[in-house]
């Protein structure tokens, strides 16, 4: 289930784009020095999900005359509270951009804050017709940079569209803007439907242009946005997990009031109830009946040899899953280097990381012994059940030895790497035999004879039987799709797709 926090740090992240007046930054002592004119303008917004206030937006916009040469700096920030199976979880997200008097950027910080984890920051430079970018997970930096074009655009972008060119109904724009929990480029499409007699909060009502926004990083994610004649975006709305969530623009009173998001657990209320699977971890074959209505459920369902998806008609398949078998021949097989090699979110050239794995293998000679060694070892070492932090790297699980799926999947997955065992993380569904459900879930699978063999380190078993159900993968290296990307299939369906139970095998005994 932690797809939750990494969709909800990147809606968060969309919500203080459409918050900025120019874009965002904090002000240092040296900058307040040294500036002979500033101007302010300060934007609040609260965030709401279920009818639940879970949180708040705050954006500012600084222009500064340093030395006669004009800047602007903004800040961005987003909090959030809510609860995930009974434990409340706090995530926050602080962006920093600076750009010259023309909007163009020039600089920018992204942060976020997700304790117990360490925070994520990522910083970057625009020099020479680059972007250099510096980012630091767990202690550990990762440079790269990419070719910034003139047409790109800061991330605070998105506003002034409107307000330097209003939108008329059927009109489509799109422009190239940066997202910086990302460090990538992506290509934001807007087009406007009609105008609305729109409620905000409290009950008054505006009139607004709906317009829909798209973005291509995460093209399953579609944001509505509410724009008045003036440019000024009072009112977001996101489908998120089979609800809404809605941002209003309000006062900086209204904004810090007491967030009551403990009372949405998040994790709960996106539970897929089916009818009970004995011993579903163990079974060797499951058939199930998935049904999304409005659309295909097989665009979001992976095939290979672990599970086969018939269609019935437009909105119902037949999934069949299967325990795949331990492999008992290891031929050389060929697999990209993505795989392999170490990556900002599997560091398997860790020092904590090779030495687990050397302390656990041992002797051992037999690949596929030391995938289930190294599946137990963090089965049996991940004790603290940690459900508060989105997706830590393997160097930061190593460290602290607690997490959920997410940091059993990353750490098993750099453990078979540092022992030269081709690895990947999967999202997908695992069936909750407490709760007779399906939730949200990160795996990890071994390439192995010529195949990719699930693992599960929240289980330990040894692989896995027919009680999950794969929806994508990842390498998680830097040139891969997005890492928040991974979970958009589980952010498309949960709150939507129903699951029916259709036969398994083998059936217990009577």
């Amino acid at each position: 289930m932690r797809f939750v926090l990494v969709w909800l740090s990147m809606v968060t992240s969309f919500i203080g784009i459409c918050a900025c007046s120019q874009s965002p930054a904090v002000e240092t002592a040296e900058t307040a020095a040294s500036k002979t004119e500033a101007q302010d303008e300060e934007i609040w917004q609260v965030i709401y999900l279920n009818n639940q206030r879970i949180g708040y937006a705050y954006t500012r916009t600084r222009v500064e005359d340093q030395s006669g040469v004009s800047v602007i700096r903004n800040q961005s920030d987003s909090y959030l509270r809510f609860k995930r199976f009974g434990q409340v979880l706090n995530l926050e997200t602080h962006l920093q951009t600076t750009e010259n008097a023309t909007g163009d950027l020039l600089s920018y910080t992204y942060q976020m804050k997700n304790p117990p984890a360490d925070s994520t920051v990522s910083k970057g430079e625009i020099e020479e017709g680059l972007l250099k970018i510096e980012t630091k997970i767990a202690n550990q930096t990762n440079r790269s940079q990419l070719k910034w074009e003139a047409a790109f655009h800061s991330p605070g972008y998105l506003e002034n569209v409107f307000k330097k060119s209003a939108m008329t109904p059927g009109e489509k724009k799109s422009f190239s803007m940066l997202l910086p929990e990302y460090n990538k480029i992506t290509e934001v499409n807007l087009s406007a439907l009609g105008y609305e007699e729109v409620e905000l909060r409290g009950g008054s009502r505006q009139k607004c242009l709906h317009v829909t926004m798209k973005q291509s990083l995460l093209p399953g994610m579609v944001v509505d946005l509410y724009v008045t004649e003036s440019g000024e975006i009072p009112k977001t709305a996101a489908d998120f997990l089979g609800s809404s969530m809605l941002t209003y623009t309000v006062s900086k009173e209204v904004a810090l009031e007491e967030i009551a998001g403990e009372e949405v657990d998040l994790a709960v209320q996106t539970l897929i109830k089916v009818s009970p699977i004995p011993r579903a971890h163990e079974t060797s074959k499951v058939i199930y009946k998935v049904t999304l209505p409005d659309d295909d459920p097989a665009k979001f369902l992976a095939t290979g040899e672990s599970q086969q998806v018939k269609p019935l008609n437009a909105q119902n398949v037949e999934l069949t899953v299967v325990k795949v078998p331990a492999p008992t021949q290891f031929p050389d097989g060929k697999v990209e280097a993505e795989y392999v090699l170490p990556t900002q979110f599997l560091q398997s050239d860790d020092p904590q990381i090779v030495k687990y794995a050397e302390e656990t293998v041992k002797s051992e000679k037999n690949p596929w012994k030391k995938a289930t060694l190294m599946e137990r070892y963090v089965y049996q070492n991940l004790k603290k059940k940690n459900f508060s932090t989105a997706l830590a790297s393997a160097s930061e699980v190593a460290k602290n030895l607690e997490g959920d799926c997410t940091e059993h999947a990353v750490l098993l997955a750099a453990m078979l790497r540092a022992q030269k065992l081709p690895s990947r993380v999967v999202v997908g569904l695992v069936y909750i035999p407490s709760r007779s459900s399906f939730g949200g879930h990160m795996w990890t699978e071994v390439f192995l004879d010529n195949r990719w063999i699930p693992l599960d380190a929240t289980l330990g078993k040894g692989g896995i039987g027919a009680g999950h159900i794969k929806l994508g993968d990842s390498s998680l290296a830097e040139n891969a799709p997005a890492p928040l990307s991974l979970f958009l299939p589980l952010l498309q369906v949960v709150g939507k797709l129903s699951i029916e139970v259709i036969d398994f095998a083998p059936k217990p005994a009577s």
